[in-house]
């Protein structure tokens, strides 16, 4: 056995295999050779190879210690988290090598998975919120170019794209599923499709039944290129919305914002989870309306809550003991 020379052709069979015999998503597949392909160029610069035994436990070791002296473009260690699952990457190709025989022993089942830092979610403020959805913005009258948020009908779009996300919680993939007849705007509801296929009912504000009444009265304008008559939101071609134009409806929309990080989607479901927290919601609803799984997920956002009443309480309490 050459670990150099075998390698492409084990890395070519276990890709295989998630494809076709454990039906991983495209993603999935190229996140697991993304990793692996590391693995053999840092085993190679090291001069290290596997051979399938208890001795790649020392290997391995050697392989997580120059991932964690690894800097990002901004000198920054390599999070826990993608340790984690660059490690989960190589457990399961070493697995499926001792299952096939190639090697006799999994020694990346020996090491421990790093324990990933607990960050809280980037939430937006309230008047931050108010300030985006309630500007002006002068390209509503100007003739669409890019079909990002040029041209009255994308400006409508973008809006109630933005306050339906916020209204809702949706997660992107959600939003751009929604079809014209999943909307009742009279009992203010939509139907969405979430993970696993499962549908629930989910209530949507009155600003954002305005926003979208908006965009679909704009709609039945002649001069608009439809070319999917089921979905809700278009893009300039006709077609239904993506979620990567979702994320760049969000980030230009919050471009500018003092104080605020990289904007995306899913920061607006992170923060209809704390407002409604913050302004006594109950657990389990807010987690009806996510579609969690588990409360346990929904149970971050407490956290998140309290630490926000913390910082409050230290900064207008004078016995807080703060300066």
């Amino acid at each position: 056995m050459d670990f150099y020379t075998d390698f492409p052709n084990w890395l070519r069979a276990f890709l295989e295999y998630l494809e076709h015999e454990r039906d991983a998503s495209p993603k999935t597949i190229e996140a697991y050779e993304g990793d692996l392909v590391d693995l053999y160029r840092i085993l190679k610069t090291e001069r290290l190879v596997m051979t399938g035994t208890h001795d790649d436990l020392k290997v391995l070791r050697r392989y997580l210690a120059v991932l964690s002296d690894q800097r990002t473009v901004g000198n920054m260690r390599m999070k826990a988290s993608s340790i984690g699952r660059k490690l989960a990457a190589v457990r399961s190709f070493a697995k499926f090598l001792v299952k096939r025989g190639t090697f006799e022993f999994n020694a990346a089942r020996l090491l421990k998975t790093p324990k990933a830092e607990k960050r809280l979610p980037n939430v937006v403020s309230k008047q931050a919120m108010i300030d985006v959805l309630s500007k002006p913005d002068e390209r509503s009258t100007q003739s669409s170019e890019n079909g990002i948020g040029n041209g009255p009908s994308e400006f409508l779009r973008d809006r109630a794209v933005i306050e339906l996300l916020y209204s809702s919680g949706l997660r992107r993939s959600e939003l751009c599923s929604i079809d014209l007849r999943d909307l009742d705007m009279k009992s203010r509801t939509v139907r969405v499709l979430g993970k696993g296929a499962k549908q629930r009912i989910v209530p949507i504000g009155g600003k954002a039944v305005e926003a979208v009444s908006a965009y679909l009265d704009f709609r039945k304008n002649p001069v608009t290129q439809v070319s999917d008559f089921n979905a809700l939101f278009l893009l300039k071609n006709g077609k239904r919305l993506t979620p990567r134009m979702v994320y760049h409806i969000v980030s230009k929309a919050f471009e500018g914002m003092p104080d605020m990080e990289r904007a995306h989607p899913h920061m607006l479901r992170h923060t209809t989870a704390t407002h409604l927290l913050d302004n006594g919601a109950d657990l389990r609803a807010v987690k009806e309306i996510l579609g969690h799984e588990s409360l346990r997920t929904t149970q971050r956002y407490t956290h998140l809550t309290v630490e926000r009443m913390k910082k409050i309480y230290d900064q207008a309490h004078p016995r807080s003991g703060r300066e």
